[in-house]
């Protein structure tokens, strides 16, 4: 039973108590603030910069109220856990907060399980605070983590992080749930760099999915403007991947926007890999106008930009770059035997030099038991690659309704611009008014047991690309396509060298979208200029006006 903050009498009324409280405090439940300061005392009331406590574990035995605020001494180290409980906060439309006041961020060195651990209640928000492990990082720990175990059905509202720094946990950031049903809605994470931990950066995560009962932990989960760089893996955990940048699992209606990862990875010990920003277990999520580049994986697995993995329906990545990744630039996946992997989108991404360690990937790579995928509007660029090298675009067994339409595909130096593995079912796959270009290599394409060495050819053997719809001269893009340096979502320097100029075979070329669009859709690039439906440019980007 925790000590009531005020130290008063006990009374058996509980609401007296609290009335009395407040009147001694000098302000009404709910619009109290709190003071922690390296300087203070743990025997003083905390209700002002003068009257501030001194410890984590003072600020955790008190009841925080919904409306009421918890700020840190800014500048100051404190060391410990800050635990935020079922006896705290709860009001979804009137939150508790926690942050920073004076100069700068305050810092709490996170020691056993977590810096700020929120269990078992709604209406919180963590802001403006750095938060670092204790140097060794400790099995099971997180730098901010909302966690619900409780019995009963039911997501607890109004989650949000905010201009936090994490790092030195095995998870910087986590949401998490230990029941199918029960976890967290309206989570909000912006803003905030998580960076040095071991497993991952950002984790959504819930219990294992049930495909013949589909429930999820989280609903409307938002990550923005977040960024997730150098967080490892581990080397020791030989049963599951680690060293993601961003990872949401067990998710009902999410979105990752403006947000990137880059250099994570390399570390895992497991069969599979670490992917930079992905989903799993999950449906109803978009990643969109992100980047994800140098991830990489320390096996033949995974190591990849941006991903769709197991269990994941009616999701979407969208107006991407991804560069320079171990593995795939855009991987659609699942490794479980069932249905519950369906209506992937894929489209008005850019993937450039990715899939650099194992020709089992290709830029766009669409592999496993997954049914209704629609690949459209990308721009695919392998780079040189001296051994093994990749496809642009991957295609496994086991696949259902693939429509693939309006791509450009470009292998410079690289593997073959399309290679499906044998064992697949050609007629689940339509590949329709797509762009096929070979620069520095021969033009090849493998289809099942056969490789093809022209785009008639191809066509004429397999029934793709009907009609003649399919191109295979120069784009004529400005470059460079390959060994780009963006580190920002949107980067205009680096998204100028795919849009097509005005002489590229690829203006206007492209076929029809309408029947792949929800009626009434208007489409934007990459770079948000408005897309014809009708008679598109083939890839990412549109031919700028003028």
């Amino acid at each position: 039973m925790r000590r009531d903050r005020w130290a008063a009498v006990v009374l058996t009324a509980v609401g007296v108590v609290l009335l009395a409280a407040c009147a001694a405090l000098g302000a009404p439940p709910g619009e109290r603030v709190f003071y922690v300061s390296a300087a203070g005392d743990d025997t003083r009331r905390g209700t002002s910069p003068d009257e501030a406590w001194r410890t984590l574990d003072r600020a955790s035995a008190a009841v925080l109220l919904p409306g009421e605020r918890l700020l840190l001494e800014g500048g100051s180290r404190f060391t410990g856990r800050l635990l935020i409980d079922a006896a705290d906060a709860g009001d979804p439309d009137s939150p508790l907060v926690i942050g920073s006041y004076g100069q700068g961020r305050a810092v709490i060195e996170g020691h056993a399980d977590s810096a700020v651990a929120v269990v078992d209640t709604a209406g919180v928000e963590i802001a403006d605070l750095v938060v670092v492990g204790p140097g060794t990082v400790q099995p099971g720990s997180a730098g901010i983590r909302f966690f619900s175990e409780l019995a009963e059905d039911g997501r607890l509202g109004h989650a949000v992080v905010e201009r936090v720094e994490a790092s030195g946990f095995v998870h910087g950031i986590e949401v998490g749930s230990s029941r199918a049903g029960t976890g967290f809605r309206d989570v909000r994470i912006a803003d905030s760099v998580v960076h040095g931990n071991r497993d991952a950066g950002l984790a959504v995560y819930g219990p294992e999915f049930d495909a013949a009962d589909p429930r999820f932990a989280h609903e409307a989960v938002t990550v923005s403007g977040v960024t997730a760089h150098d967080n490892a893996g581990d080397a020791a955990n030989l049963t599951r991947n680690t060293g993601s940048g961003i990872a949401l699992g067990s998710v009902r209606g999410g979105t990752v926007t403006r947000s990137v990862a880059h250099d994570n990875g390399g570390s895992g010990g497991a069969g599979e890999g670490p992917v930079g920003i992905w989903t799993y277990d999950s449906t109803g999520v978009v990643i969109e106008h992100s980047l994800s580049y140098r991830n990489r994986t320390a096996k033949l697995a995974d190591g990849g930009g941006f991903g769709l993995d197991q269990n994941t329906a009616d999701s979407v990545l969208q107006y991407n770059l991804s560069y320079d990744n171990h593995g795939p630039g855009y991987l659609v996946y699942t490794g479980r035997d069932n249905d519950a992997h369906t209506g992937s989108t894929v489209r008005f991404n850019v993937s450039s030099g990715d899939a650099r360690r194992w020709s089992v990937y290709g830029g766009i790579t669409v592999l496993g038991r997954v049914d209704d995928v629609r690949i459209y509007q990308n721009t695919v660029v392998m780079a040189p690659q001296a051994s093994d090298p990749s496809s642009a675009l991957r295609l496994g067994p086991g696949i259902t309704a693939v429509e693939a339409r309006n791509n450009l595909l470009v292998s410079d130096a690289a593997g073959p611009l399309v290679l499906a593995e044998s064992g697949f079912d050609r007629g689940a796959v339509a590949l329709d008014g797509n762009a096929y270009v070979a620069d520095g290599v021969d033009w090849s394409l493998i289809w099942g047991p056969q490789e093809y060495s022209s785009l008639g050819e191809w066509s004429a053997g397999t029934g793709q690309e009907p009609g003649g719809s399919g191109l295979d001269t120069d784009p004529l893009l400005p470059g460079p396509l390959v060994g780009l340096e963006a580190t920002v979502p949107g980067d205009a320097a680096a998204l100028a060298g795919f849009a097509p100029g005005a002489d590229s075979p690829l203006r206007g070329a492209g076929l029809d979208l309408t029947d792949l669009l929800a009626p009434g859709t208007a489409l934007s690039d990459l770079a948000g200029a408005p897309v014809r439906v009708g008679a598109p440019d083939i890839g990412a980007l549109q031919a700028q006006p003028g």
